[in-house]
């Protein structure tokens, strides 16, 4: 008798066991969706607090984007991951502490000075970029983890959020400091690509979205795109009329519910 009870303690921890490393990568994906929509928002933050006279409150707002972005890989080291997941945290490092060296550096610029030194946006396009692309060798190897593959809206949704708020961010560039540089030779990544381009790719997964989810997700996603109709002609039309404080405002709230919406 007592060795059939030690026999159910050893398979219920390790049903237990195997139970938590499944949901490991889902947490893990989660965190990793936040990140890059936080490297986004820090973007989005900084070009505005430049273009808007370098005020306090506004360089508090970048600081706490920066904090989250912090937080997000903080929970995402915190899982079991596999050995693969885990050599692709530990490269991740190193961008991530250019990326946000180069962040603070902006900060402390001079808002008296009129113009960001010339190279400014050749080296911030940079250390996004690469610290994106580790983000993104990250998630591959989270993916890889996965027990089933996520189904075709949650593979969607995945990634909108952050291109949604890399829009704000290319558009706040824009209108305040110059477009960051891109890659020609990679236009098949949403990075490089043209804002109007990227915004009419959005608009169609947002569609293709819509019929793929059904009930109180469908309604959620309803509300996210309210707040797109509105920005969508502003992004298509980004040379006309410039209104970065409104994309920017829409755009981090649509990303928000976009980031809820996977959560559900």
């Amino acid at each position: 008798m007592r060795r059939i009870y030690k026999s159910c303690l050893l398979v219920l921890g390790l049903l237990g066991v195997s139970q938590l490393l499944q949901a490991a990568p889902d947490v893990a994906l989660s965190q990793v969706q936040h990140a890059q929509v936080q490297v986004f928002r820090a973007s989005t933050d900084l070009f505005i607090h430049r273009g808007e006279g370098g005020h306090t409150e506004l360089a508090t707002k970048v600081q706490t984007d920066l904090s989250k972005l912090r937080e997000s890989l903080a929970t995402l080291q915190a899982q079991p991951l596999t050995d693969s997941a885990r050599l692709a945290v530990e490269q991740l490092q190193s961008p991530l502490a250019a990326f946000i060296a180069l962040v603070e550096q902006t900060l402390a610029y001079n808002p008296g000075e009129p113009d960001l030194p010339w190279e400014f946006n050749f080296q911030y396009s940079k250390a996004q970029r690469e610290l994106v692309a580790a983000l993104e060798a990250l998630e591959q190897q989270l993916l890889k983890g996965l027990a089933q593959p996520l189904p075709a809206a949650d593979l969607r949704l995945q990634s909108l959020p952050a291109k949604v708020q890399y829009l704000a961010a290319r558009y706040t560039a824009r209108a305040y400091v110059g477009d960051i540089e891109t890659l020609p030779e990679q236009q098949q990544h949403y990075l490089n690509q043209d804002v109007d381009v990227l915004a009419k790719q959005v608009d169609a997964e947002l569609a293709s979205l819509a019929t793929e989810l059904t009930g109180e997700q469908q309604q959620r996603l309803q509300r996210a795109q309210t707040r797109w109709k509105f920005i969508y002609p502003r992004l298509v039309g980004y040379s006309d009329n410039l209104v970065p404080l409104v994309v920017e405002r829409h755009a981090a709230e649509m990303a928000d519910q976009l980031l809820r919406l996977r959560a559900k």
